[in-house]
């Protein structure tokens, strides 16, 4: 990796973007049409945003259930090519490749990414349909989400957030990728309440110990 590179790189602004994972079982890319229903569906599912009930649409519910339409989720891409047009965020979808499932066509899983870019800081998150999980396709849809950061999108500083309650989500955090707590706070974003705890890193951490510790992880268990 050249940490030498920075800045968000011109070409990630208006183009699209697919990325093959480590593993080569997933493609992370900028959103496709086909996408959006798959999408949706993931944001609605209560078990996928059970900590993550603040995540509203950008022009607010469209319905009392506070399910998420297809129409709010072609909001919250609108919203999302704009920033990144400007450098200030890069969201991919994590396709799960058919070769590798089995089913007829490559399907949506979820995205992950940086819904925020703050100058060299960024803000990693994932969801992701709960049938899904355990299967480490959410450990390789980050560490490459990481790597294109670092060398793509000018980061050299990466925050993860998650609530207290998500252990899952800490457990990775602490005991599979060996991040660092940074602070845990009060916080409450669209009328939920929570403690926030933000787990950072930055590049030079990343290239001493935790790419190196997430590749053996990967090469271990899900090897192909």
């Amino acid at each position: 990796m050249d940490s030498s590179k920075s800045g968000f790189d011109e070409s990630v602004k208006t183009n699209s973007v697919s990325i093959p994972s480590y593993l080569g079982r997933l493609r992370l890319r900028t959103h496709h049409d086909d996408d959006t229903a798959s999408c949706a569906s993931i944001f609605s599912d209560p078990f996928s945003r059970k900590h993550l009930l603040f995540l509203q649409p950008p022009n607010g519910w469209k319905n009392a259930e506070q399910q998420w339409t297809v129409e709010d989720f072609t909001d919250r891409v609108n919203v999302q090519k704009a920033t990144r047009a400007n450098g200030k965020s890069c969201v991919l979808n994590i396709i799960l490749l058919a070769s590798i499932s089995g089913e007829e066509t490559d399907r949506c899983i979820g995205t992950t990414g940086f819904v925020t870019i703050d100058n060299d800081i960024g803000y990693l998150g994932i969801i992701s349909d709960h049938k899904t999980t355990r299967l480490g396709y959410a450990t390789e849809a980050l560490y490459t989400s990481i790597v294109f950061a670092f060398e793509k999108l000018g980061v050299k500083k990466i925050i993860m957030q998650t609530d207290e309650l998500n252990e899952e989500m800490r457990g990775w955090c602490e005991n599979t990728a060996g991040f660092k707590l940074d602070s845990k706070k009060p916080k409450e974003l669209n009328g939920y309440s929570f403690i926030q705890y933000e787990y950072m890193f930055t590049l030079d951490e990343w290239n001493d110990s935790i790419k190196t510790r997430l590749e053996e992880k990967m090469n271990k268990i899900y090897k192909k």
